[in-house]
């Protein structure tokens, strides 16, 4: 009878197949799934956890890059934001990424917005309509300047009839009153909330591995060694500890000499010196993330060394020498 690792609930018809990465970062041959996690557990991480870290993180904007996301981001109030990166008169000025097969899988969309800057700073401070206030307009020191950043000439219009709205009579400065259309070229500045949802979602491809290397072993995943993190990825329930801890670029043993071994995915499990057992993460080679899945270990010894590499070019799932993963405290 299946029992889920998560919310440990036993059943007699046999559970659907969870990935341990979640199919938006990509199909693999061989690639790892489980049949120890229930379909409530299976529906509750797909709709609140990776859908966020699919959508909302710097990984998600590499999924651009390799023809895996077919969706606009950045959206204004979402943890991602994007603001143009260039030197010059808008720089920081948001705006929204979006597929394009051409242009090395995305191209930035403008949004119409207003910046302001005190009278002798160079410092653009950039808000979209939605986001003015009478507050924002009050706070304008005398002096200050006015920009607007507009495709259009409605855009345009839009844009002052919200300032007046507002209470705003200052004069003006805008950019160009010649459209700006979307320029693949342009680059951005991309920021994330690393907060716990993303975090909940780190943990449960970690605690999904550790459970694929351990053979689905219910007997030893269901343990109470494992309740912390079993807790914090379904419930969000918070632990005495860090569980989940962004250490920096992946590391292994022969990069140094070869360069990356793979142009995808990593995760690796093993034991620390302190009987701690832990999983270092990395989704697109790119930040590493360390999750703590347990501390002080206190059930019968184990075996455990395991690594894995998602290769996206050859789209295939495979083994590493597990020697080659560097175990680090977090």
């Amino acid at each position: 009878m299946p029992t889920c690792i998560y919310c440990r609930h036993a059943s007699s018809e046999p559970y659907p197949a969870e990935h341990v990465i979640p199919r938006s970062f990509g199909l693999f041959r061989n690639g790892l799934t489980l049949h120890c996690v229930c379909g409530d557990c299976n529906q509750f991480f797909g709709d609140e956890l990776e859908l966020h870290f699919a959508r909302e993180t710097g990984e998600s904007v590499v999924r651009f890059h390799y023809g895996l996301r077919d969706g606009i981001a950045a959206y204004p109030g979402s943890r991602l934001t994007a603001t143009v990166k260039v030197p010059g008169p808008i720089f920081g000025a948001k705006v929204l990424l979006a597929p394009n097969a051409k242009a090395k899988g995305m191209e930035i969309i403008y949004l119409p917005q207003v910046g302001f800057a005190d009278e002798n700073s160079e410092e653009w401070i950039w808000y979209l309509p939605e986001e003015l206030s009478s507050e924002i307009i009050r706070a304008l020191m005398p002096g200050s300047r006015v920009q607007y950043f507009y495709t259009s000439s409605t855009e345009e219009q839009q844009l002052r009839a919200r300032l007046r709205e507002l209470g705003f009579t200052a004069a003006t400065k805008q950019i160009s009153r010649a459209a700006i259309l979307p320029q693949p070229e342009m680059t951005a500045r991309v920021t994330y909330l690393f907060d716990t949802i993303i975090r909940r979602c780190v943990a449960k491809i970690a605690f999904n591995y550790l459970a694929y290397v351990l053979s689905e072993d219910v007997r030893l995943l269901l343990r109470e060694d494992f309740d912390a993190v079993r807790g914090f990825v379904r419930y969000g329930t918070l632990a005495e500890h860090t569980i989940v801890s962004a250490i920096g670029s992946p590391r292994l043993k022969e990069e140094s000499r070869k360069g990356s071994l793979v142009d995808g995915h990593m995760v690796g499990v093993g034991w620390s010196a302190d009987e701690n057992i832990l999983c270092n993460l990395s989704i697109f080679n790119a930040m590493t993330y360390q999750v703590t899945l347990c501390r002080q270990y206190q059930g019968p010894w184990f075996a455990l060394g395991s690594m894995h590499a998602f290769d996206l070019t050859t789209k295939e799932a495979k083994k590493l020498p597990a020697h080659l993963w560097i175990p680090r405290q977090g």
